[in-house]
């Protein structure tokens, strides 16, 4: 509902004074900075030149200080830029919010607060929740000091661009309000945007979720799980004071998709937080070899160019039963051959093999071997903590112990018990995605588990891919983290993976909420409707209404003319953004080879539909050749592929 004309210009009276409070919070953060420099510079100098009259422990006082000051200083240089950034666009959202009296709440990506007066509440805030929440009527939100009761009486979204209010209307909360359905309707970006001024209650509360447990969410095509994700690691941030970006790490499926989010957080004003891939993790302890992708690995399998009766053995339970009896077999032979000695105390070789196999028995091997270590040290009466990983060292090599991940892989792999139970030979030459596990679990097992204390959160986006497997060995690297994982049962396209539900991770992540996001924001309800019979769907509903462009369907006749017509289609109809999704990697290089020209000056992206989870378009044309459509056992890789579209979608050769 538009807003009358008086109030419309007291709106513009608001965003002004709002824009000089900021103008002039950034003046005095900025001489703030400016003259903290000029200070350090002379402490430094003068601690520099006087150097010799500091005793030890008064110099290092006096840097720590320093240091604290550098830190305080980055810290308001962070506030300005974030400050600088709000000029352009300072809020989003207010509401009117009755207690004893009536105030009302400007809401935006900063907080603007002077003289103990808020003319804009960060988007996190705890007061922020009434307008995520709550529809105009009775609302509460809860404070340090407890909860605040009272009533909404208004609701108004803005749309401010540099610095400029281009649209303002009043609406209540409903899933049909104006300014979502015209961030739905815009056009795609090349990287994902913010979705502050439109997160939904049921994403803001995965977002702002305050228990200790891992968080495990189920969401459909659409429904904005990385977004979410993005939004949920910038709320903790905000939340946790001491937490920094270098806490948290995220799994991503691929290094598109890591591209594609790079932006979020620090539209949010954030650090970008640590990200990697299940097989890049990998890379950190198995080194000297390449090692396959999850999109190489994906691939492989659909183009059937591997054993699968092998890779379904190396990813299941009966794999890992294997390994620990072998593990099991492996430490029972191990033996200490000779006693161990220092400055006239000894250990003979009997009390060490007691310590090894009697008192630690039930312990892995690495903890066994640090049990050994410990006692070593107080029978030697040397300082535990400086010696401790030493005598460790000391110990493998007495038990001709490989510490390298590859060898030790190697003498499974060459055992009896893995003979007699595969018919697969392991090159180890480029280790295949499916022995990554293998390798790491023997080798952690062995060596011991990485301490990765800094790491307070892990996220995993496409959690559907991984095995339960998997999740026990990142489970225990990560033991003192809080995990959040997000995916969808209906968009696993690892073929050896199978779930009823996300629920079935609480068999790993046992204290575990779950919580489902079941509407989908993406794509038009025409492009609903089609995905949805991909896979017998009945229960997921377009929040976009129907735009009037129907899927096409077509057989290819000549593919160069055909697409360059699709092309022009999607342009009249004012697409900006989209891209050839193909079934295989050959098919792409085909389609690249015949677009050349597009492609070079990035006027059309074609991609493998491995690569294609986690992104949106504006078009998708899903293209397989004739002879190869997608087949009953690749309904959920076609899902995923067709549900990349948010307003238009064209599929060739598809029956």
């Amino acid at each position: 509902m538009n807003i009358s004309s008086e109030e419309l210009i007291l709106e513009k009276e608001y965003l002004e004074k709002t824009k000089n409070v900021i103008r002039s919070l950034i003046d005095e953060k900025s001489a703030g900075i400016q003259e903290s420099k000029e200070l350090s510079y002379v402490s430094k100098r003068f601690l520099w030149e006087h150097l010799n009259e500091y005793s030890e422990t008064e110099m290092y006082s006096t840097m720590d200080e320093e240091d604290l000051h550098v830190s305080i200083v980055n810290d308001s240089i962070l506030k300005v830029s974030k400050l600088y950034r709000s000029l352009e666009s300072p809020y989003f959202g207010r509401i009117d919010f009755k207690t004893e009296k009536s105030e009302s709440l400007y809401f935006g990506l900063t907080e603007v607060r002077k003289d103990d007066k808020n003319y804009v509440y960060d988007w996190r805030s705890p007061i922020a929740n009434l307008y995520y929440n709550y529809e105009i009527g009775l609302a509460s939100f809860v404070t340090p000091d407890g909860t605040v009761n009272g009533e909404i009486t208004k609701r108004r979204q803005f749309k401010i661009e540099m610095g400029k209010l281009i649209e303002c209307f009043d609406n209540n909360m409903n899933i049909d309000d104006e300014m979502l359905q015209q961030v739905l309707l815009s056009n795609s970006d090349e990287y994902m945007r913010n979705i502050v001024n439109t997160i939904q209650k049921e994403q803001n509360e995965v977002i702002r979720y305050a228990g200790n447990d891992d968080l495990i969410i189920e969401g459909i095509a659409g429904s904005g799980k990385t977004s979410v994700a993005m939004h949920r690691i910038a709320y903790l941030l905000y939340r946790e004071p001491d937490l920094t970006s270098n806490n948290i790490l995220i799994f991503s499926p691929n290094n598109m998709f890591t591209e594609y989010i790079s932006t979020v957080l620090p539209e949010l004003g954030e650090d970008n937080a640590l990200t990697t891939t299940f097989e890049g993790f990998a890379k950190s302890f198995i080194k000297g070899v390449e090692i396959e992708s999850l999109t190489e690995f994906i691939e492989r399998s659909y183009e059937k160019s591997n054993d699968d009766e092998l890779v379904c053995y190396k990813l299941s339970t009966r794999y890992k039963k294997l390994m620990d009896e072998y593990l099991k077999e492996y430490i029972d032979n191990l033996s200490f051959g000779k006693k161990i000695g220092l400055k006239k105390l000894f250990v003979t070789s009997d009390e060490l093999n007691e310590y090894l196999h009697s008192k630690t028995k039930r312990l892995s091997l690495a903890d066994r071997i640090n049990y050994i270590a410990v006692k070593l040290c107080d029978k030697f009466e040397i300082d535990e903590d400086k010696n401790v990983s030493k005598m460790t060292l000391v110990i493998r090599k007495m038990l001709k112990i490989e510490d390298d991940p590859i060898k030790i892989y190697e003498k499974l792999i060459s055992s009896n018990q893995y003979k007699s139970l595969s018919k697969g030979e392991v090159d180890l030459e480029k280790i295949h995605y499916e022995d990554i596990f293998g390798i790491l679990y023997l080798y952690f097992e062995i060596i011991g588990y990485p301490i990765v204390s800094k790491i307070k959160y892990v996220v995993i986006d496409e959690a559907q891919d991984y095995s339960l497997l998997q999740y026990e060995l990142i489970k225990k690297i990560f033991k003192g983290a809080i995990f959040t994982l997000l995916g969808d049962r209906n968009q696993i396209i690892n073929p050896y993976v199978k779930y009823n539900s996300l629920e079935d991770l609480k068999e790993v992540f046992k204290n575990s909420k779950y919580k489902v996001l079941d509407k989908t924001y993406r794509s038009s309800a025409e492009i609903i409707d089609y995905t949805n019979k991909i896979l017998g769907l009945n229960n997921i509903k377009s929040i976009r209404k129907y735009s009037g462009n129907e899927v096409i369907k077509k057989k290819e006749k000549e593919i160069v003319s055909d697409i360059k017509g699709d092309i022009e289609y999607f342009k009249k109809i004012g697409l900006k953004r989209f891209a050839i999704i193909t079934k295989t990697k050959e098919e792409t290089n085909k389609l690249n080879r015949l677009f050349e020209d597009l492609v070079e000056h990035k006027k059309l992206l074609i991609i493998p539909s491995y690569l294609s989870k986690g992104l949106e378009f504006d078009g998708v044309i899903a293209y397989t050749s004739i002879d190869n459509p997608y087949n009953k056992n690749e309904k959920n890789l076609f899902y995923v592929v067709t549900t990349r579209a948010q307003h238009s979608l064209i599929v060739y050769n598809q029956k």
